[in-house]
């Protein structure tokens, strides 16, 4: 579960002290705040290094102050054009070279300024209004909550861990490759948040072990119930089965069908095949064989 951490008015104060204090000495004239976050800390800065606020930057002059660097796609934005950028807070995983000496938080991050103390729904209204929605309308009034609750519902394969999804096995000796075709899901692509959908084919060669039928389709649910990419999936499965069940061999095929690729861009309906093959399955010509030759079959 992602950790919030709710920023109060007395943080907000003091890392913009800090940033006033890291740009005294710039060669800066006044200060802008990025939309909507932005804007608050940069009238504390503005108050603390005496400078005028600025509706739009000016080149050369300006500093452009943000709220929070996340993936840093919009600081970034001003910083290749040369402005001076900073900001109050920022991610261990953000860009080191924008605002490195933001305080840094590891977490869902909620502003005082943000309405509902930081409702994810708030982001689906202002999508809909981009788009030119009214989501005042009846039809929409709703829309927002069932949003969000079908990405949590969507995405729920974060909180579970694949030692747990395995950890129940059966001591049965077992020398021929254990095969489980046909299991259907249903993920989303993180390039463009749009569903993909298809099947996948599962073998194992055990070693000292097997698990449960339905445990390795709760692997493969648990891995698609996050962002994926399909080729990265297929990896995660194989190599979650080699390492927990402790197999000799492992086989994964997927079939999948994407709709960023059918709805969007070239709008072309067309199934993608990925595979992972690690182990005796791999590396034994007689056992890759036979498992592809089941595997490339199974098809949507």
């Amino acid at each position: 579960m992602t950790n919030i951490i709710k920023i109060t008015w007395q943080q907000v104060a003091d890392e913009s002290k800090k940033i006033a204090f890291r740009h005294a000495h710039r060669n800066v004239f006044n200060v802008y705040g990025v939309p909507q976050g932005g804007a608050s800390l940069a009238v504390m800065v503005a108050k603390e290094l005496n400078l005028p606020l600025v509706e739009e930057p000016q080149a050369g002059r300006t500093l452009i102050i943000d709220d929070l660097v996340d993936s840093g796609t919009t600081l970034e934005r001003y910083h290749k054009q040369g402005f001076i950028v900073d900001a109050g807070f920022r991610k261990p995983t953000s860009p080191h070279h924008l605002a490195p000496l933001a305080q840094t938080l590891d977490g869902w991050l909620t502003f005082p300024w943000e309405r509902n103390d930081g409702d994810p729904t708030d982001a689906v209204v202002r999508l809909l209004q981009h788009i030119g929605e009214d989501p005042s309308r009846e039809g929409l009034l709703d829309t927002p909550k069932r949003v969000v609750k079908a990405l949590k519902e969507m995405t729920e394969g974060y909180a579970k861990d694949p030692a747990e999804v395995l950890g129940t096995t059966f001591n049965e000796t077992q020398d021929q490759m254990v095969v489980v075709s046909g299991i259907e899901f249903a993920s989303m692509c993180e390039h463009h948040m749009l569903p993909f959908t298809g099947v996948a084919t599962v073998a194992y060669l055990p070693g000292d072990c097997i698990v449960g039928l339905s445990k390795i389709a709760r692997l493969v649910e648990m891995y698609a119930r996050r962002l994926q990419v399909q080729e990265r999936m297929t990896n995660q499965i194989a190599q979650a089965i080699e390492e927990h069940l402790g197999a000799k061999g492992v086989g994964v095929v997927i079939h999948g069908t994407h709709s960023c690729m059918a709805n969007r861009g070239i709008k072309k309906r067309a199934t993608m095949t990925t595979s992972c093959l690690l182990g005796e399955i791999r590396d034994e010509h007689s056992a890759r064989h036979e498992f592809l030759d089941l595997a490339l079959n199974t098809g949507l």
